[in-house]
């Protein structure tokens, strides 16, 4: 089964960005004895060890709180474990919870714990883990990015505010613990349900405002998921062993490895057995037929990440609309699709998953075709002229359009896409000029100082959409070091309502017309110039059982996997 933290998927979502980081010549110390079944009076060893490649060490954030990038939430998707989950064919299902409904008003949302589940200190799971859980995303000193899963129930303002000590929405009975809203909210029952639980016993001592400093609780994850953290080498690997009490089940493959990689090895990795699993969606498609060939296999599937350049909408140039579909009209993104993608994903033309079921028709959006003499006649119309012929465009007081493109390392694609737009508005009289830095780097300038002209990044989405972290008005910050995943600080009051109807209806019908509109007022508003959502490939051991990768995880009945000698 599978978590689904819809706006850790989000976040980490939200910022789904690769590190390049070169291969360490070590070897993870992880073998001891394969197991043996015997199947039809066939006798059948398994592999001791799974290994599956990374491209860059995880932050070290293992708390389902504070984990904000894909390789975090790589670890946590199987130290920690949620109330409910998804099955191989996307269904709801519990997990920590027996069972769980949904009350008639659909503001209530009623999990009933299972018993006798541990932590992996032996600690039982209890209730109160699920209220501190909870209890701490509303925090007033809570900063990590997930506050918007308990906004929405009640007494969560008296709660945050320090005036109650308690979170009402919240009640306790026995094995029983309700979440009460104060309006309908559509993604509560994923949002919630599927958050992963903390140890009380383990967070409790460390005041909410220093858990991001906590570096020996952070260092050593304790959760009631399938597998235990062992040790991690920054650099090298991230090892994990089986929960020999794990709740689920017996968990089939002794050891978990998460080894730190590099692209241009992970080809000859795969094929001499060093790693088992690794996304390869970067690859060559020669490099991938090779790696066919020699008897690896591979998943392709649809991506729920958007790459897109967003603007600074605190900069006056691009507060004109014009300006912004200049840059659309201006950069050839289909070209950009063939080339950096070799084909392998689509265009998207508003900031929505086009293979999700909010995403308009095409034949409602505008599509922004490559047509470079529209995109200098929006810019001329704005104001923007190369009065003085030295090849770079001005306003009418004389200042050029000079801009910085600031975009982080580790995606193949993505950097090179960063010269290519470069050359594209080269052509349209823009100066830009590119910095590329680490992803602890970019995410302070971009995210958290908000010092950026223009920007690349990757935004994830979850199976149930949620704009709102990213586009409502409430979720921007003008304030150095406050960091809001509304980045490009995108202010508009029908997008808003439009975004709060969404979330404010169960009935998929009536929210995918609402999407639909609010796909379409982004299309034109372009907060973003949208480029595309390339497929995901992921190559893998043939021998694997029980590996069912998809859209919204890669790690689906991971408890399950096994790998035959």
């Amino acid at each position: 089964m599978i978590k689904f933290r819809i706006v850790a998927l989000i976040l980490a979502l939200m910022m789904t960005i690769m590190l390049g980081t070169a291969c360490s010549s070590k070897t993870e110390e992880a073998k001891t004895t394969d197991t043996t079944e015997v199947t039809d009076s066939k006798e059948v060893t398994y592999k001791d060890t799974i290994v599956y490649a990374l491209w860059s060490s995880p932050d070290g954030f293992f708390n389902p709180a504070l984990s904000s990038t894909i390789y975090d939430e790589a670890v946590d998707q199987l130290v920690y474990d949620s109330m409910i989950s998804f099955d191989k064919d996307m269904n709801i299902v519990p997990l920590m919870a027996d069972s769980y409904e949904v009350s008639e008003d659909e503001k209530t949302i009623v999990f009933n714990l299972k018993e006798g589940m541990k932590w992996h200190d032996g600690e039982a799971v209890t209730t109160d883990d699920i209220v501190f859980t909870f209890e701490s995303l509303a925090n007033k000193d809570y900063t990590g990015p997930y506050s918007n899963v308990v906004e929405g129930l009640e007494g969560y303002e008296a709660y945050h505010n320090g005036e109650a000590e308690n979170l009402s929405g919240i009640k306790v009975d026995g094995q029983t613990v309700s979440f009460t809203l104060g309006d309908v909210y559509a993604p509560a029952l994923m949002n919630i349900g599927g958050f992963d639980i903390i140890p009380k016993h383990v967070w409790e001592s460390v005041p909410v405002a220093e858990w991001g400093t906590a570096s020996e609780l952070l260092a050593s994850p304790v959760g009631c998921g399938p597998y235990k953290f062992e040790e991690y080498e920054d650099g090298h690997h991230l090892k994990l062993t089986a929960n020999e009490n794990y709740f689920d089940g017996e968990v089939a493959t002794k050891n978990f490895i998460f080894r730190i990689t590099s692209r241009d090895n992970v080809q000859v990795q795969l094929e001499n057995g060093e790693v088992d699993i690794a996304d390869i969606s970067d690859m060559k498609p020669s490099d991938i037929e090779a790696l066919k060939t020699n008897g690896i296999e591979t998943e392709s599937f649809a991506n729920n990440l958007v790459q897109y350049m967003g603007f600074n909408l605190r900069d006056e140039r691009f507060k004109d609309e014009r300006v912004r579909a200049a840059f659309m009209y201006g950069l050839d993104r289909q070209l950009m699709v063939d080339t950096l993608v070799a084909g392998k994903g689509q265009l998207v033309n508003t900031p929505m998953i086009p293979s999700g079921w909010a995403y308009p028709s095409e034949d409602m959006l505008l599509s922004y075709e490559y047509d470079i003499e529209k995109a200098k006649a929006l810019l001329k119309e704005a104001g923007w002229e190369d009065r003085d012929q030295n090849g770079i465009i001005e306003d009418e007081a004389g200042n050029e359009f000079k801009i910085v493109l600031t975009y982080p390392t580790g995606d193949k694609a993505r950097e090179e896409s960063a010269p290519i737009i470069q050359s594209y508005v080269k052509e349209l009289g823009i100066d830009m000029d590119l910095e590329m830095l680490e992803f602890k780097a970019t995410m302070a300038k971009v995210v958290g100082n908000h010092e950026f002209d223009v920007y690349l990044m990757g935004n994830s989405v979850g199976s149930d959409p949620d704009p709102k972290p990213y586009w409502h008005s409430t979720a921007m910050s003008n304030e150095k070091g406050v960091y809001a995943w509304n980045i490009a600080g995108f202010a508009n009051e029908e997008a808003d309502k439009l975004m709060e109807a969404g979330l404010a209806t169960t009935s998929q019908e009536e929210r995918k017309e609402i999407y639909n509109k609010f796909g379409v007022l982004m299309n034109k508003e372009l907060p973003w110039a949208t480029l595309y959502s390339k497929d995901i490939i992921m190559a893998h051991n043939p021998k694997i059982e029980n590996y069912h990768p998809s859209t919204y995880t890669k790690f689906v009945d991971v408890e399950d996997w096994k790998i035959e000698n």
